[in-house]
């Protein structure tokens, strides 16, 4: 009986709700067996029940701005990332002349701030003209490391890139191969 009632009232609900929020008259009755029932249409013996709308929640207007006023500040924004893009992680190179470091930064550097790059301590000069490329020239043979950070025009750490480590194999100058002489 109690779940019989329950579907009832689920079906109250649903008929009252089909009103979308305008009340709505509904009709009761109790059949021979005891199972109530609720219908929008009459039926012999039936109580009317008034069931008024269901309440509805409308947003106030949003007001119009204009579009530069409602677009996000990227210049206050922090920076989502940063990291040493080339040369790759525990890349092995052999010999190389220069040996080229890019940065990537999301959002882009923004005026005022400043990207150091430093190879095994020493610092970098940016060849590019976003600043965002290095380049370490003839790299003595060995494990270097690469660390890369985006300071604020007051020298805080705004951005801190993952270090990466290269090695650089050169010929040795006892070998017979080797390009260079011993003296």
């Amino acid at each position: 009986m109690r779940s019989t009632v329950r579907r009832g009232l689920v079906a109250l609900s649903l008929l009252a709700l089909s009103g979308w929020g305008a009340a709505a008259t509904l009709y009761k009755w109790v059949d021979a067996q005891g199972v109530v029932h609720y219908s929008d249409t009459p039926h012999p013996g039936a109580e009317v029940i008034q069931v008024s709308g269901a309440q509805t929640y409308h947003d106030p207007p949003v007001p119009t701005t204009p579009a530069a006023a409602a677009a996000p500040q990227l210049t206050n924004a922090a920076y989502v990332a940063c990291s040493i893009t080339q040369p790759a992680n525990e890349a092995a190179l052999f010999a190389p002349e220069s040996v080229d470091v890019s940065v990537q930064s999301n959002p882009a550097l923004r005026a005022g701030d400043q990207l150091s790059v430093q190879v095994d301590g020493q610092a970098l000069a940016p060849v590019s003209e976003d600043g965002l490329k290095f380049q370490l020239q003839a790299p003595d043979r060995g494990t270097h490391t690469v660390r890369a950070q985006i300071r604020g025009a007051d020298g805080s750490v705004l951005c801190d890139a993952p270090a990466v480590s290269f090695s650089v194999q050169r010929p040795s100058v006892n070998s017979p191969a080797s390009p260079v002489k011993p003296h």
